[in-house]
This record gives structure tokens, sequence and C-alpha cells, in this order.
């Protein structure tokens, strides 16, 4: 594994094309690296020039120097980065974009990319906005900031550029300890940052600005560590509106566009993912307060009945659950109110202006399940009020050691100073209600953790293999699914195939009615848009007929009939991502599978636990416990059938690209699954 160190903490650095021009890039370079007082050696390096801005310039960069930063044009990168590494350096930093070939026909970024493989160097970029390090009170960017703040026990980074110098140049006082352009990750890596950052122990958070991650195993590996550190990681994925995965034959591969993958793995790892720039930096400074949630409850109060109301609500809609305060402590707040108002969570304590901020959120901040204590108001500059609440806040995160924020209600509200004051006791600010809700409900999310998962893979049986394995269509017909989910322990709707009335007869024989009668081509995935299902057939001259009229429309088609279950229609279904391999998709089914799009992705193997749990975050998850007067399902069935599916899923990897259970029929007498298709892997890759 390559140090970093010597990249974003040197004790030197060679400015390679400094220029004595004022308006340059090398200039302004320059001005960057010593704006904060670097205290390490600077060096300039440019042949043309004897010295620039009172200062030596050399030819090749100084033996011993740790870092170099390349103002050069894309044609002379190579050689430059070959002459560094000859000369021992171990960290560079490429603003260029290093387009193009070499003379022999090599792109110049896979030339960059062997030799710091050689020589193991660090290399931040190509095409980045370069690094923030404020612990050694270094900036080295071609656009300096000229006001940083104190570190704050943050680590930053970020692919984008320009996201990058927005949150670096943010207005709340948040200071990143190192901060990170990353660029196209030439040699060094989101996740060797992310590994970096793990062993340096003022860091309490890394938030990420991700278009992709290039090493999918070793985020799965440095993300866990994190965790098991006590880091959080918070993300903020790019590009989510991209299009679904075109190719896909099942609703499943729909679904599981370009985004699912990384939701997932981002939920199975406990990686907090953000949406907003406003909710990565008030969530990154929640969790970078010192002080430590010890229980999961989050108490609020706030000075308005009407914000109270708009609080509620938009906690709601974030899935953010205050903490059920204890009798006593309510006793006590009540005691404090004003005649007419009520004791709750959240608290609107405001009544005849009376000052109880501080006795009433000391008293909640005290009850055994609350967390943390939050003060929901507005600071606006110049006012009396704001003091006062300011005032309220320090008496409470003097009185107790847990975790203390203040929310502005509207972001451009919050006086600057009083917030940076606040912010240096070590009270969050956080800048708007639906940014700081969000923020609070991944604090808790943090504090409960990932659910635990020890469910594991199981190899695939030798009957599924013989089925995969055999024949020449690309696609499975339903009967060979159902054969295949069968021999994992999954359990069918009872079928059959059917050849003659006297097939149907014996089926019908076997197996209460109503039955339905289906096409099984393995070339048509949507049987019922083209006719080829007929459900509901209740006696066996209804089948012998409905045979009848499916062998006229479709008269080369293998038909099959099957029992008719009653349930809740789900989706169950797996593709396979390039870089995550395996991944579920679970949902609302049938017909409604396109219209309400209400999925999740998961990774597999999931326990029946892990099933539940992604079951109850559906919209659609009161139809499965008797909403409207449905009889419930039964919810250990239907998480078994999911969490067999996941197991199955892992061992097929291999051998199939996408398999989709619609519907999987959830009852009170079980769950089983009613249609299947299913693409073999090697079409998939064809």
């Amino acid at each position: 594994m390559t140090d970093l160190s010597a990249l974003l903490r040197p004790g030197s650095i060679a400015l390679v094309g400094a220029s004595p021009k004022p308006d340059s890039f090398g200039a302004n370079l320059l001005r960057s690296i010593r704006s904060l007082g670097y205290e390490g050696g600077v060096h300039l390096v440019n042949p043309r020039y004897d010295s620039i801005d009172g200062q030596p310039s050399h030819a090749a960069i100084p033996d011993g120097t740790d870092c170099a930063a390349f103002v050069l044009g894309d044609a002379l990168l190579v050689d430059a980065v070959e002459a560094a590494a000859q000369r021992g350096v171990k960290g560079a930093v490429l603003f260029g974009r290093a387009h193009g070939e070499t003379a022999e026909g090599l792109p110049r970024a896979e030339a960059i990319r062997g030799i710091a493989a050689r020589a193991g160097m660090a290399i931040c970029g190509a095409n980045c906005m370069g690094f923030v390090n404020l612990r050694d009170r270094l900036q080295v960017t071609g656009m300096p900031f000229k006001a940083l703040h104190a570190p704050s026990g943050v680590a930053l980074i970020s692919h984008s550029g320009s996201t990058w110098s927005g949150l670096v140049g943010n207005r709340r006082q948040m200071g990143f300890d190192v901060a990170v352009s990353a660029g196209q990750e030439l040699a060094t890596t989101v996740v060797d940052y992310i590994r970096y950052f793990l062993t340096q122990p003022e860091i309490r958070v890394i938030a990420c600005v991700l278009e992709t991650v290039r090493d999918p195993e070793g985020f799965i590996a440095v993300t866990r560590q994190a965790r098991e550190q006590g880091v959080a990681i918070i993300a903020l994925k790019l590009g989510r509106s991209a299009a679904g995965k075109h190719f896909a034959i099942s609703h499943s591969g729909a679904l599981s566009g370009a985004n699912a993958a990384y939701d997932a793995i981002f939920a199975r790892q406990g990686v907090l993912q953000v949406y907003t720039l406003d909710e990565l930096l008030d969530t990154a400074e929640l969790l970078a307060l010192p002080r430590r949630m010890v229980a999961p409850g989050i108490a609020l109060g706030t000075d308005s009945g009407g914000e109270r109301q708009l609080i509620t609500d938009l906690a709601a809609d974030q899935g953010l659950g205050f903490a059920e305060m204890a009798p006593e402590t309510l006793a006590k707040v009540q005691d404090m109110l004003d005649p007419g108002m009520e004791a709750a969570n959240p608290l609107d304590y405001w009544g005849d202006g009376g000052d109880i901020m501080a006795p009433v959120l000391t008293a909640m901040a005290e009850d055994p399940g609350v967390g943390i204590v939050v003060m929901a108001t507005n600071l606006p500059p110049n006012r009396n009020f704001s003091e006062m609440s300011a005032a309220a806040i320090r008496k409470v995160h003097a009185a107790t050691d847990k975790p203390v924020a203040l929310m502005g209600n509207i972001s451009t509200t919050i006086s600057p100073e009083l917030a940076a004051e606040l912010r240096g006791r070590g009270i969050a600010v956080l800048m708007g209600s639906a940014s700081g809700l969000a923020a609070l409900a991944h604090l808790q999310a943090w504090h409960l953790g990932p659910l635990a998962d020890n469910a594991t893979a199981l190899p695939l049986p030798a009957a599924a293999e013989a089925i995969l394995d055999g024949g020449g269509m690309d696609s499975l017909r339903s009967a060979e699914g159902f054969q295949t989910l069968e021999s994992a322990g999954i359990p069918c709707a009872p079928f059959a195939e059917i050849r003659t009335p006297g097939d149907l007869a014996t089926f019908a024989a076997r197996h209460c009615l109503p039955i339905v009668l289906k096409i099984d081509d393995a070339a048509i995935a949507h049987k019922s848009e083209l006719g080829g299902v007929i459900l509901g057939l209740r006696t066996l001259a209804e089948a012998n007929s409905a045979l009848g009229t499916l062998r006229c429309r479709h008269p080369k088609a293998p038909i099959i009939a099957q029992t008719m279950a009653e349930g809740t229609e789900l989706i169950l279904g797996m593709t396979t991502d390039p870089d995550f391999g395996p991944l579920i998709t679970l949902g609302l089914g049938g017909v409604f599978t396109e219209v309400f799009r209400d999925t999740v992705s998961l990774i597999p193997p999931i326990s029946p636990g892990a099933a539940l749990k992604a079951l109850q975050g559906l919209k659609g998850y009161p139809l499965l416990t008797g909403a409207r007067g449905r009889k419930p399902a039964d919810l250990d069935a239907l998480t078994t059938l999911i969490a067999r599916f996941s197991a199955f899923a892992v061992g097929a990897k291999d051998r199939i690209a996408e398999i989709e259970i619609n519907p999987v029929l959830a009852g009170p007498d079980g769950a089983v699954a009613v249609d299947c298709i299913a693409l073999k892997k090697a079409a998939k890759n064809a």
C-alpha cells in the first residue's frame, strides 16, 4: 500500500512549472502554498528562470523533495513525472488532464499510472483542483482560498472539482482537516484516501462526493474498517439520474439502474448517503462533534408552534424519530411551561415569552432516552432574541455531557458571528430545517448502526446447475425457472407442463381449482400483454377451452398449468452489477411494478431479519400487515423465501445474468413464486 503522507503531509514540496507572471496558474499556486504559513520547504522548478518572486528557481527537483505539483501542459507531464520519480518524489499533484499519447503510442494517463506503480508514488489527479491540509497549514490549489477555518475533524474527497471548491470555501466556518480533489484517480483512488484518513486519529468523519468507485472490493473493506474504528463515512453520489440498464429483460434489470448498487452498498456498509451539499455539511458537522450519542433519542425544542408543526412534518418525511420522554421528564417540563402549553417532544416552549428555554431543554437532555438535544430557532443578526437563544443553548451545553445542536429553521437568518461563537464551544449549528433534520436522521442511523446480518451464501444445487448448463436457449422457460428455484428451497405455486388434454385433467384432479394456463416461451418475457395468460379457470371444461384458445394464439409455444394463489404481489429479482456483483431487487410487484416503482435494492445474501427490515421500508408494506381489512401476510414465510432467494442468487451469479420472480404472492398461508423469467450469463455477455 502506497503511503500518502508524502502527498498530503509533505515536509517539502516542489512547484514544477513555476512562473513569475503575476496572473499565471503557477503564480497563483505559489501564493496558495505560502498563504496559510506552511513551514515545510518550497522549491520552485523552472529552468528558464534563475529566480521567481525573490526565491531561487531550480532546473530540476531537488533531492529529498516529498511532493511535486506540476503546472505543465499534457505533452510534458510524462517526462516530468518520470524525472520526479527518479529523484525519489513520493507524492504528486497533476492539475493537467494527461490526455493524448506518448511518442511510443501509449496513453499518457497509462504511462503516468505505470510510473507511479513502479516508484510507489501517490498522485492527486490528474485533472484535479489539488488539496488543502489545514492541520499543516498547506493548500495546494491554483485558486487559493482567502478565508479558511480551523480543522473540524472532517476529511473530504471529491471527484467534482467545482463541488470540492464550493465545499472547502463554505461560509459556515467548517474547516476540513484535509480536502482532496481526486480528479481522474490515475494512481490514487478514493479507497486509498479513505484508508489513509483512517490512520489519522484526529479525523472522525470522512465526506465523499463520488462519481464512481473504481475499487469496489477495496471500498467494501475500508468502509467496514471505518465502522469498526468509529469513523463515519458520508457519501453524496453524483449522476443518480442516469438511465437504467437498457439491455435488461426484466423489470428488475430496469429498476436496478445506475445507482441501485451504490444505494445497496451504502446501506449494507453503514455509509450515510446524503442528497444535497447542505445535507452533507450539516451531517458532517453533527458527526464530527467530540461528544457522541449515548442513546438514539432526539429531543427538540422550539419557540414557535407553527415551526414545530413544520419540523414534525419534515421529520416524518425523513423517517426521523424523536425520543419518547419518560413520564417524570414530561412532568418536570410541564411544571415549567405556561398554562395551556403541552409537554411533548418536539416541544413548543415559548408561551407567554418567559425565559424558560435553558431549563426545559436541560430537563429534556437529562432524560435517559435522549442522545442529543436540539434548539430549533432563528438567530437573525442584531436582534435581542438571538442573544437570548444563544445564551440559553450555551447553558444547556454546559449543563449536559450530551451533544447539543442549534438548528436554524431558515439558514439565511443565522447570524454568522453567533454561529461561529457557538461552533467554537462545540455546539453544532445546522443550517436549515430540511438539511438539519436529515442530518439528525443520519446521526440517529449512525448510532443505531446497520442491521447485523450473518447470512451466508449457498452453493448452487446440482439440479439447478444441470438446468442452467443444459439446453441451447439463452433464457429459461418458466417451468425450468420453477425447477431451478425449487431445487434451492424456494417454494413455487404447483405447476405442470401441459401437452395434452389428459395432462390438464391429471393436473386438475391433483390440485384445487381454480387454475391458470400460461404459454411458456422463453422468448416472451411479458406473456399477459400478448394474451398468453388465462386466469380463473374454475372447471375442467373452462380449462380445456382455454387450452384451445392459447394454442390458437400461440401454436408453437409450450403451455403450463398452475394453481392460483392469493395474496399481495411482490417482485423479487436478481441482476449482476458489473462492479459490485449480484444485486437483489425487492418491491411491490405485479402490474404495479413500473407504475409505483416501490422497490429497494439489496446486496445478497441477506437474512430473514434483513429482509423484514427491507420490506418495512417499502411504501406498500402496510399491504402485508392487514391494511384496509386485508388478511396479514405470513411474514415469516415471505422473509424466508427472500433470504433463500438471496443465497441462491450468490451461488448462481456466474450462470445467471438476470432472474426475476414477478409476482411473489404473499398471503396469510405462505409465500410462493408465481412467475419466473431468467437470462443466462453467457447470453448477457454475448
